[in-house]
């Protein structure tokens, strides 16, 4: 299966060095939020070529891929990863501070988090294929100074200006039960946004908010 995996991871990273029109192609949704006007270029989805077709079809897609959306920018990216993987320049443009075209330095430990939020959530929605909805990625501290100065509420060290945190849904799953699977990883930080639809996860040290109380309900062994 390793052996299968990394055929099928080859024949993704085949098309994003090649650019291959036959293997990837841009994505856009216009019925969700409004797009930026940064003219940067989109983001590929990627997908095997047929010649690691037989290799991408035995593969489990979540075990090695993870696919995003940006409500900002209407962009889609289907980024394989495996626990240990650095991040790749594709992904860290797809998770830049859309508000000033400034690229991110992901920190790859999310993106193991992610993956295995992804495999925790899979495992409890069989027929449930996850797509993060990313409400903010990186943000550059330019941009948190802004926010925060407009009373959003950021925090002055965020660690979205580190690539470290993310600020996500998944359509399918309550934001509840997210952070509630999210929490049973015991991998970081997460935050409940109720009101706004998110949950914030990081790869800081493991705390909850606004309210611990929900934990004394958790049930993790679903």
């Amino acid at each position: 299966m390793n052996q299968v995996k990394k055929l099928a991871r080859a024949g993704a990273l085949l098309c994003l060095s090649f650019n291959l029109a036959a293997c990837s192609s841009t994505t856009r949704d216009p019925a969700q939020s409004p797009t930026n006007n940064n003219t940067a270029p989109q983001t590929a989805q990627v997908a095997s070529t047929s010649l690691f077709s037989t290799a991408a079809h035995a593969a489990t897609p979540a075990e090695d891929t993870l696919r995003f959306y940006n409500l900002h920018t209407n962009e889609r990216i289907a980024v394989p990863h495996s626990i240990g993987d650095s991040i790749s320049s594709e992904a860290n443009w797809f998770m830049r501070d859309f508000r000033r075209g400034e690229p991110a330095r992901m920190d790859p430990k999310l993106f193991d988090l992610l993956t295995q939020l992804q495999d925790a959530i899979e495992a409890r929605h069989p027929g449930l294929r996850v797509e993060y909805h990313v409400i903010s990625g990186y943000r550059s501290p330019a941009t948190n100074d802004g926010l925060r100065s407009g009373g959003g509420g950021q925090a002055q060290n965020s660690l979205h200006m580190t690539g470290q945190a993310m600020d996500i849904r998944v359509p399918g799953l309550s934001t509840r039960e997210l952070r509630d699977i999210a929490t049973c990883l015991k991998l970081g930080g997460v935050g409940y946004y109720a009101s706004d639809d998110f949950v914030h996860v990081d790869t800081g040290r493991v705390r909850y908010w606004p309210s611990r109380d929900y934990l004394s309900n958790l049930n993790c062994s679903r």
